[in-house]
């Protein structure tokens, strides 16, 4: 292009030199003129703005249009309604979202304070149970300690009654074998006595011999004894047959006193063994009413101790739910927390934003009505056209 204006800048010098040269001087002044105009306007500080708002993808949408609006040689107008719509829009959101986060805001507080009295109750709840699952479980060892102890002592007294059981039924058959033996002597003596009366009767009525030797009778009763153990009745009639009749006075005597002894001392057996069954059955009873109280004071601790359990147990279900509700208020406080700090960071990016969008709808507003020429230049700088 440039040479083709050489060529005809050259062609005109020569064949009219005066006039090409007028021609030429006035096109290089108009040049100049706009070059330096396009300097001047470039050195604006409106052109430094509009290649700011360029970086931006609004502005750049916007410089597009209005671009668009020039080449078409078309009024401005209808993009100023357009940008005072866009920044009405914007301001009108910006409301809203000013508006959405002040409701979010307070639901967020209430929330927040929501979880955190949730938390402050769970922390309570805990302790309050643990506490009372603490005092419980000492009132549980001191009722099993309490019920081992009842339990050791009625063993100690079933051991007792066990054993006097035992030393009176071996008393009372050792009373029964003395008694019997002591009786079946007896039994011997009601059974000779008479026969020896009747000896005696007869040596009476015939004068016939007399008593014999003190030291014969002796012998004749260590006789009785040894064969006696056996069986005393036959060795009382053995013994008897071998006396003389007119010795029989004298064994009469000491056998009648032999027997009565046996008889005091069987009532005194009996006797005896009457008290010791009767001390006994005392004993035995005071045991047994021991053991009963025992037994009683036993299953009132059992049926406490059980209660007792039941009710730790509820404690401790209480301590469970309570540190159940503990981390799900915490997770909750976090999580919602963190939504609200979310929330709140996009509403301080879209609030930056749009304030930024706004200020350019401004700034393009405002050189727009002020540097429409700063405008068209850099338009055509940056071929938006």
């Amino acid at each position: 292009m440039k040479t083709l204006v050489t060529i005809a800048i050259v062609l005109c010098l020569l064949t009219h030199p005066v006039v090409c040269k007028k021609h030429f001087n006035d096109e290089e002044h108009s040049a100049f003129e706009k070059s330096h105009k396009k300097l001047s306007l470039q050195d604006d500080p409106s052109y430094g703005k509009l290649e700011e708002i360029q970086d931006h993808p609004l502005g750049s949408k916007i410089l597009q249009t209005i671009a668009l609006q020039l080449r078409g040689n078309e009024s401005l107008s209808a993009v100023s309604k357009l940008l005072n719509d866009l920044k009405g829009d914007l301001e009108g959101k910006q409301i809203d979202a000013d508006n959405e986060r002040a409701q979010i805001g307070s639901q967020c507080k209430k929330d927040l304070q929501n979880y955190s009295q949730r938390i402050s109750l769970s922390i309570n709840e805990i302790k309050d149970a643990e506490f009372k699952a603490k005092r419980l479980n000492e009132a549980i060892a001191v009722y099993q300690a309490e019920i081992n102890e009842k339990a050791r002592q009625i063993k100690v007294f079933q051991a007792k009654d066990d054993t006097l059981r035992d030393i009176r039924r071996q008393d009372n058959l050792d009373f029964s074998t003395r008694t019997t033996q002591m009786k079946e002597m007896v039994q011997a003596f009601e059974v000779i006595l008479p026969k020896l009366h009747q000896v005696w009767d007869v040596a009476a009525q015939h004068k016939a011999g007399s008593f014999i030797e003190e030291e014969a009778i002796n012998e004749a009763l260590v006789q009785l004894a040894k064969i006696g153990e056996e069986n005393p009745i036959t060795a009382m009639v053995a013994l008897t047959s071998t006396l003389e009749p007119t010795a029989v006075q004298t064994l009469i005597e000491k056998m009648e006193a032999i027997r009565d002894s046996i008889k005091e001392s069987i009532q005194a057996e009996e006797e005896a063994e009457a008290k010791n069954a009767r001390d006994t059955d005392t004993i035995l009873a005071a045991i047994f009413n021991a053991m009963e109280s025992l037994t009683r004071e036993k299953s009132s601790d059992e049926e406490a101790l059980q209660e007792t359990i039941r009710n730790r147990d509820i404690q401790d279900k209480r301590s469970r739910d309570a540190h159940a509700e503990f981390n799900a208020a915490k997770n909750g406080n976090q999580q919602r927390n963190q939504q609200c700090q979310e929330y709140e960071l996009q509403y301080q990016q879209n609030t930056i934003e749009r304030d930024k969008q706004i200020a350019i709808i401004k700034d393009v507003q405002n050189i727009i009505a002020t540097k429409i020429e700063v405008v068209t230049c850099f338009v055509e700088e940056n071929n938006l056209f």
